[in-house]
């Protein structure tokens, strides 16, 4: 068996031998490890306001599917909704358009009442197929955008905008 000396036994000086870190060392450790912290932060803030973003686009999904299915319920009349909005007073008449008025009502405090900062919304519907009166072969199908703008939230690192989101459906009478 080969028996191996310690190294200043064989060099006959006796050198310290290194235990820890040095200063230097210590200090590279720190300075990787704020440059972490701070791209931890960083991505902190953006993940905040990227959940904002997502929270109001999600409030602003619930008012265009509210509106959606208010007409689906009343698809015989989709025209009726035409020019819905809720910058105005509703444009139908109270005595013979009476359910798609009530809808407008009630939708206008539902957008009012959303929480998001300047909301309006604006309901447009257009016949996709012939005149059923003039063309008795007719699917009678309907394309209805709502259209909802609002403004989003003034933080520390980003200023107010307008953003707009659209949504589409064809609704066919039964």
């Amino acid at each position: 068996m080969k028996h191996v000396r310690p190294q200043e036994e064989v060099s006959g000086t006796v050198t310290p031998m290194q235990k820890g870190f040095t200063l230097l060392e210590a200090m590279v450790a720190a300075g990787v490890l704020s440059v972490g912290l701070l791209g931890l932060a960083g991505l902190s803030g953006m993940s905040l306001g990227k959940n904002v973003d997502a929270n109001d686009m999600a409030r602003v999904t619930n008012i265009a599917v509210d509106m959606a299915e208010r007409i689906q319920n009343n698809r015989q009349r989709v025209l009726d909704y035409h020019n819905t909005t809720t910058a105005a007073a509703c444009p139908q008449s109270v005595s013979t358009q009476r359910m798609a008025w009530g809808d407008c009502t009630q939708w206008q405090a539902v957008v009012a009442n959303s929480g998001l900062p300047g909301a309006a919304g604006v309901v447009t519907s257009t016949r996709l197929d012939p005149d059923p009166t003039a063309n008795p072969v007719t699917m009678n199908r309907f394309l209805v955008t709502i259209t909802v703008s609002w403004q989003t939230r003034k933080t520390d690192v980003s200023t107010t905008r307008t953003k707009t989101a659209v949504f589409t459906t064809v609704v066919a009478p039964e």
